[in-house]
C-alpha cells in the first residue's frame, strides 16, 4: 500500500515538475506566434530553427543584418552594444545576439525607421564578374557621416539585405561607390547582375566596421592595404581618404587574384603610385607564383612593422590568415584591422510601411 501511494505521489509530482521547467524558459513572440527559446540560444537561431524568414549573414553582430526591434520588452546590453545609440534609443538590437532570460516580442524594423533611400544611378563592369555600382541618395539631409572603407548594408526592393563596402567619400563625390562580384549563391547579386535596372531604390543603413583611415595625431605610420578581389573597395577608399589628408608614411597597397583577368583599377592606381612618392602598387597573382601573402612577406620592413597599421580585406580565410601571418612577423595586434567578407543568402527584411 505505501509503495503504491510513493508510485502516486512521483506520478502527480512528474507534470508539476515539467510545467516547473517549461516556465522557465522563456518565449519569444514573433508576427503573431509564440515558441519556446532553447537554454542559451539566440533570438536569430530560434527564428531561423522555426523556418521565419529573418535577414542574417555573419551572426557575429558585425554585419547587423539582423537588426530586429523589441516591443514592450528589454534587450541585454550584449545584443545591443554593437549598434549606434540612436537606435538602441528606438528599440533596435541584434537578433544573433540577444539571447533572452524573460518573455520577449520582437519584430522586423521597417525601412523607413531608419534606413536612408537611395537610386541605382549605373552598373559598369570592372572585369567578368564584377560591377562597379554607383548609388544617389534620394534626401541628401538624411545622409549620415561614415569613413571611406567602412560598410553598409543595402536593402533592395524585394526586400533582401546584403552588406557591402564603401569605395569613396559621399561627402566629396556627393555618390556611393560599391564593388559587387556576382557569387553563386548570393540572392542579392542574383538579383543585382540579372533584374536590377537603372532608377531601382535601394534602401541603405549603416555605417559599420572599423577597417578605416583614423590619423587624428597626423603621425607618418607606414600602411599595408592588402585584399582579394573586391576586398580592393575598401582599401581605395582608404588610400584615398589617406592621401587626401597628406599621409606621409609610406602606402603598399596589393591587390590579388588569380590571374590578370580578375584585377581591375590597375591603371587608376598606376597613376596614383605616379602622383605620390609614398605609394606602392603590387597586383599579385596566384598563378603566376606571386600570390598576396607571398608578395607581402618579401616586402614587409621588419624596422617598423611593429608601428605598421594593416587593413585586410577580402574572404576570411585570406583575411584571417595573413592577419597571423603578419602578427608573427611583429605587427601589433592593435593596429591591424580586418574586413572579412562573407557569403550567404539573406532572407528579406521588414517592408516600407
Amino acid at each position: 500500500m505505501i509503495q503504491g501511494l510513493q508510485g502516486l505521489s512521483q506520478t502527480l509530482l512528474l507534470p508539476s515538475y515539467y510545467l516547473f521547467i517549461a516556465k522557465r524558459m522563456p518565449k519569444l513572440t514573433f508576427k503573431g506566434s509564440t515558441y519556446i527559446l532553447n537554454k542559451y540560444e539566440t533570438v536569430l537561431d530560434c527564428l531561423l530553427r522555426h523556418q521565419q524568414a529573418v535577414p542574417y549573414a555573419c551572426k557575429a553582430g558585425t554585419c547587423q543584418a539582423c537588426l530586429v526591434k523589441a516591443v514592450n520588452c528589454e534587450t541585454t546590453p550584449e545584443s545591443r552594444k554593437w549598434i549606434k545609440q540612436s537606435l538602441q534609443d528606438q528599440g533596435y538590437t541584434l537578433a544573433c545576439q540577444w539571447v533572452p532570460d524573460t518573455d520577449i516580442e520582437a519584430s522586423l524594423p521597417t525601412m523607413t525607421e531608419f534606413a536612408v533611400a537611395t537610386s541605382l544611378r549605373s552598373m559598369e563592369p570592372l572585369n567578368d564578374n564584377t560591377l562597379r555600382v554607383i548609388v544617389d541618395v534620394a534626401d541628401k539631409a538624411a545622409m549620415f557621416h561614415y569613413y571611406p572603407g567602412q560598410y553598409v548594408t543595402l536593402i533592395n526592393p524585394n526586400g533582401i539585405a546584403r552588406s557591402y563596402s564603401v569605395a569613396n567619400d559621399y561627402e566629396q563625390d556627393q555618390y556611393l561607390e560599391f564593388h559587387i562580384n556576382d557569387t553563386a549563391h548570393g540572392v542579392f547579386t542574383g538579383w543585382l547582375f540579372n533584374e536590377a535596372a537603372e532608377g531601382a531604390t535601394l534602401h541603405m543603413r549603416g555605417p559599420y566596421g572599423d577597417c578605416h583611415y583614423s590619423n587624428s595625431s597626423g603621425e607618418d605610420f607606414p600602411m599595408i592595404l592588402a585584399g582579394l578581389g573586391t576586398g580592393l573597395a575598401p582599401l581605395y577608399g582608404i588610400l584615398n581618404d589617406a592621401l587626401k589628408h597628406g599621409h606621409k608614411g609610406e602606402i603598399h597597397l596589393f591587390h590579388g587574384g588569380r590571374t590578370t583577368d580578375q584585377l581591375y583599377y590597375q591603371e587608376e592606381l598606376e597613376n596614383i603610385q605616379a602622383q605620390h612618392e609614398q605609394f606602392h602598387y603590387h597586383p599579385c597573382l596566384k598563378e603566376e607564383g606571386s600570390p598576396v601573402e607571398d608578395v607581402v612577406d618579401q616586402t614587409l620592413d621588419m624596422g617598423s612593422l611593429n608601428r605598421t597599421r594593416a587593413y585586410l580585406c577580402g574572404a576570411p580565410d585570406f583575411v584571417h590568415g595573413l592577419r597571423k601571418q603578419i602578427f608573427l612577423k611583429g605587427a601589433s595586434s592593435g593596429n591591424i584591422f580586418c574586413d572579412p567578407f562573407l557569403e550567404r543568402s539573406v532572407a528579406p527584411t521588414g517592408g516600407t510601411k
